[in-house]
């Protein structure tokens, strides 16, 4: 198997992982599982399994993080946590396909707070078809947020607000994120942001979850808990930094745009989940501008964009 036929594999592998991770957290809250619970026990799942990435990683001297980028990245957990809070909760009162679409609006908050933060992201103002995806994108975002057949419901109303709350707690996040990866790499930055994450999440869980609910339902609901958060948290990263390296950053940033349909497809299935025709049609123009943010690049897509698109929902 070639190099590249190993990155489309892998690439596979985080389209199936992060289609469904808003699927696998509305089947947990069905099964008792609060989201503060659940947030601990699928980071700390997901954070094993890339520490001994991290602890490869960090032998090589050039890849030690100092103490300005522990930091840094102490920094970036803040936003990081108010994303898996905020898009958890949410999934109380709405279902996975609309929080996957919305959380993809990470895309439009990233491209704002780039171009205002980092000079080297301010060409993208010179260009068209970037301005048309901006336009896109936010046009898709509100569609999808008003469009809605329980616009009615003030449960809804509040889950759709905490989802676009977590696709700009998301886009803060790969903002201030930028300058550590770019020193120490995606690897070790998401690794040591996912152990503050999980250190963070433990008394938030005692405080407002039930970490003794393991105890009081099947242990197929706690493997597939556990599973989630190996495959969505701790694969879902690793496989998306190897697919990166083999089929470049803007190919696997636009195709992990899609993701929002396949969870569609899935919660359709599983919850019978449905979304009126108007909805449809703004997460696809939010796709579609999504698409041409990334595509408005000169040689390279902007990194910031690019993480965006990531894993908006793990």
């Amino acid at each position: 198997m070639t190099d590249r036929q190993k990155g489309i594999l892998a690439l596979c592998v985080v389209l199936v992982a992060w289609s469904l991770s808003s699927v696998f957290v509305k089947y947990l809250i069905r099964a008792g599982y609060s989201p503060h619970t659940q947030n601990f026990y699928r980071y700390a799942a997901g954070t094993l399994v890339m520490l001994p990435f991290l602890l490869r990683r960090v032998r090589q001297p050039s890849a030690k993080p100092n103490a300005r980028v522990l930091l840094l990245l102490l920094a970036a957990t803040i936003p990081n946590l108010g994303h898996q809070i905020a898009w958890t909760v949410s999934l109380n009162w709405i279902n996975p396909g609309l929080s996957s679409f919305l959380n993809k609006s990470s895309v439009l908050f990233a491209a704002l707070l780039a171009f205002t933060l980092y000079a080297e992201e301010r060409w993208l103002l010179r260009s068209k078809r970037f301005l048309a995806g901006l336009a896109l994108t936010l046009f898709g975002t509100v569609g999808l947020s008003l469009l809605r057949g329980d616009i009615d419901r003030m449960e809804a109303n509040l889950g759709v607000l905490l989802a676009l709350l977590a696709g700009m707690s998301w886009a803060v996040y790969t903002v201030i994120v930028k300058r550590p990866t770019h020193e120490v790499g995606s690897t070790i930055s998401f690794s040591i942001v996912g152990v503050y994450t999980t250190v963070a999440l433990l008394p938030i869980a005692f405080c407002w979850g039930d970490p003794g609910h393991w105890n009081r339902v099947s242990w197929q609901t706690n493997a597939i808990m556990i599973f989630s958060g190996i495959l969505c948290i701790g694969a879902g990263h690793t496989f998306y930094y190897y697919a990166m390296q083999r089929l470049t950053v803007s190919v696997c940033a636009t195709v992990l745009l899609t993701t929002p349909m396949g969870t569609l497809l899935i919660s359709r299935w599983l919850f019978g989940e449905t979304m009126t025709a108007g909805q449809i049609l703004s997460g696809l123009i939010l796709i579609a501008g999504g698409m041409l943010t990334l595509l408005a690049k000169e040689k390279t897509v902007s990194p910031v964009l690019a993480q965006a698109t990531e894993a908006a929902d793990v």
